[in-house]
């Protein structure tokens, strides 16, 4: 893994939050012929927003929504097409994955595009259900407890 990369949350409405929205439309929406901006985007101040940082500029990002029990729901993880396949992702899930511990959460439930539902696997996400059909394209539910709680 690079070396200069950083991990860290950021405050949504700052610059580093316009980079994401630009990386998170460019990748996960304008390929499904959507557009983010569309979107009612002011839910997301009350989301936790985490990103890799390469010299200051955003590579990866990814958002994650509390739901109840202290379990987060994770949307929206993207990663410079540059910098995919170098385990920035991971790193930035497994930075994710440890600030949630600290703040007491269970863990993260997740909808992985198919595509996408192996690096999940590797991660320690289990598949939950059948995979379904979401923003057009196949996805399947996933979670990672650490709590033990039942599911």
């Amino acid at each position: 893994m690079n070396s200069s990369i950083v991990y860290r949350e950021y405050d949504w409405g700052s610059d580093e939050y316009g980079q994401a929205l630009i990386l998170r439309n460019r990748l996960l929406r304008r390929p499904l012929g959507m557009c983010l901006y569309d979107e009612a985007l002011s839910v997301e101040k009350d989301f936790l927003h985490f990103g890799a940082f390469q010299e200051g500029k955003l590579i990866a990002t990814l958002l994650l929504v509390p739901e109840a029990d202290a379990i987060y729901r994770m949307k929206q993880v993207a990663v410079e097409e540059t910098f995919q396949r170098q385990g920035i992702g991971l790193g930035l899930l497994q930075f994710c994955e440890a600030a949630l511990r600290e703040k007491g959460a269970a863990g993260i439930v997740l909808h992985a595009r198919k595509t996408a539902e192996s690096f999940y696997v590797k991660a320690g996400y289990l598949p939950k259900g059948i995979a379904f059909t979401e923003v057009g394209i196949p996805h399947q539910a996933m979670e990672k407890r650490w709590d033990h709680r039942p599911s």
